[in-house]
Formats: C-alpha cells, sequence, structure tokens
C-alpha cells in the first residue's frame, strides 16, 4: 500500500530541533557560556545535519517497506525487519559523523571513545532512532484507516443507490433462491457487500472471514454452511472444511503426488488452500473441463 506521509513542516521544525537536543545531551555548562564559544555553532550545524541524514534514511528505508511489508497483514515481519533496518542504518551513520567531525575537521580529542558512545550517543541514538518510526507508524495507520472508512463510505453510498428501488428483503434474492448480496460485519458496522465482489470465504481461528477481489476483509457471524447455502452454487465451491472460493478467483491448480489439488487464488490466501482428493473430481467437474 502507497502511503503518503504529509510530513513536511515535521521535517522541517524536527531537524533543528532534535539537531539542538542531540548537541545539549549529557551537557554541563550553561547555554549562556556554550553561546560565547564560536565552536558551539559549528556543533549546531553538525548535530543537525546529523540528525537530518539519519532521519532521511530511515524515512527511506519506512518508505520502501511500505511497499514490501503491510504493517496491517504483515505486522510481525514488518516490525522485526523495519527494527533491525533502522539500528542498521542508524548506529553506523552516528558514530562515523561524530567520528569525522571530532576526529577529523576540529580534532577534539577524547571525544569519541567507547564509554562515551555506550553512554552518550547509543541511548540517545536509539530514543531518536525509535522517536521517528513511531511517528511514522502513527501517520500509516490513520491515513489506511482513513482511506478504509472513505472508501466503505464510497462503496454504502454506491450500494444505498443501486438497491434504492428495492421494496423488500426478498429483492435482494435472486429467483434461483441464492442471495446477490451479503450483510456482512467491519468492525462494529454491517455492511452490504455483493456476492460477485466476493473472492473467498474461510474459517480461522473459530472466526468466518470474507475477502473481496480488491483485498478487503470483512467478517460474519453466520457459519461456513449456511453461507454455502446462501452462495450460487455455480460460482462458489466448498473447497474445504474452511473455505469456499469463487471460481473466478482460483488461478492455478496442480495435484501432489497424494492426489491433493493444491490451489492459487487472487488475491492470496494467509495459508495453503487445498482440495482433498476425494473432492478433486467434484472440483474440477465445477471449474470446467479441460481443453
Amino acid at each position: 500500500m502507497k502511503i503518503h506521509y504529509p510530513d513536511k513542516w515535521l521535517r522541517i521544525i524536527g531537524y533543528p530541533l532534535l539537531g539542538f537536543i542531540v548537541r545539549h545531551f549529557g551537557e554541563y555548562e550553561s547555554i549562556g557560556t556554550l553561546m560565547k564559544q564560536p565552536l558551539y555553532y559549528g556543533d549546531l550545524l553538525w548535530n543537525t545535519l546529523l540528525v537530518s541524514l539519519s532521519w532521511e534514511a530511515n524515512r527511506r528505508l519506512i518508505q520502501y517497506l511500505d511497499t514490501q511489508y503491510s504493517w496491517v497483514t504483515q505486522r510481525f515481519q514488518r516490525f522485526i525487519i523495519q527494527s533491525f533496518g533502522s539500528l542498521i542504518l542508524t548506529v553506523p551513520l552516528v558514530a562515523s559523523m561524530i567520528y569525522i567531525w571530532n576526529e577529523l575537521l576540529i580534532n577534539r580529542p577524547n571525544n569519541f571513545n567507547t564509554g562515551y558512545l555506550l553512554v552518550y550517543d547509543f541511548p540517545l541514538t536509539v530514543v531518536f532512532t525509535v522517536l521517528v518510526h513511531m511517528i511514522y507508524t502513527g501517520i500509516y495507520f490513520h491515513q489506511y484507516y482513513a482511506d478504509m472508512i472513505n472508501s466503505l463510505n464510497d462503496r454504502v453510498r454506491e450500494l444505498e443507490t443501486s438497491v434504492a428501488g428495492v421494496n423488500s428483503a426478498a429483492d435482494l434474492i435472486k429467483p434461483s433462491g441464492y442471495r446477490d448480496l451479503l450483510i456482512v460485519n467491519y468492525g462494529t458496522s454491517s455492511v452490504p457487500v455483493p456476492t460477485n465482489d466476493i473472492a473467498f470465504i474461510y474459517k480461522q481461528n473459530e472466526m468466518i472471514f470474507i475477502k473481496t477481489f480488491d483485498a478487503k476483509e470483512y467478517t460474519s457471524s453466520s457459519p461456513l454452511e449456511m453461507l454455502e447455502d446462501l452462495l450460487e452454487p455455480a460460482t462458489f465451491f466448498r473447497l474445504n472444511r474452511q473455505v469456499i472460493g469463487n471460481i473466478k478467483a482460483v488461478k492455478q491448480f496442480k495435484a501432489d503426488s497424494s492426489g491433493k489439488l493444491i490451489l492459487t487464488l487472487e488475491p492470496s490466501a494467509a495459508e495453503m488452500v487445498t482440495v482433498s482428493k476425494k473432492k478433486a473430481p467434484e472440483f474440477k467437474e465445477w471449474i470446467g473441463s479441460k481443453v
């Protein structure tokens, strides 16, 4: 999912502010005394540059991971990779910047040493990195759920328009007796979803989830058996005890050595979807003859 981070002013204010904090972390002299020292202003500029580079490196990492791992569906993988990636980026960058400034540019002795780095710079680097990532993670979830709510509101308005002429609940049922529309749950709200939009329905941890072709997920309080009875058999098939699939969602299937069918669905399912050897002939008849 592509997330736009409206962080222009956040960075404009954050760079010098955090640069100031970094410079004064562990400092015992007063600001008045420091302001009389010309080198103090060089320290401020260098620390602001250090913060800017570290922030930008982490920001680029976050934007890249947004395209690879979703905070919503791949939370654990995203947390581990982002945590280690940020430290691998930030710690060497900060250490090298401190070394270049103190040892090479201004020749400030005894400032770059292991004890100082462990007591002051490393903890501060970790705190700074965690703060930046918390800010961007908060923006991510805010924008994700705002977009989700807006999308659902648009869908509800479309459905309200499409069923505006419906006189009774019976009108939502096809002449065959199967449903064109299911009322499902999204959080604490009830949302109408056309059955043609449903890719598959699956059971996980005693919960029933409904996944649509645009990869959105809803829940249902009805068991799979009841939902199966509501859906058109020509379109939906009970693949196994956990999954009901739409024929349009099946992109590929192949038999393993035991005769069981392994399916590839689109959108993809979190776990492998299979059809038993016993049920494989019925599935093949449902999906169509090979040509």
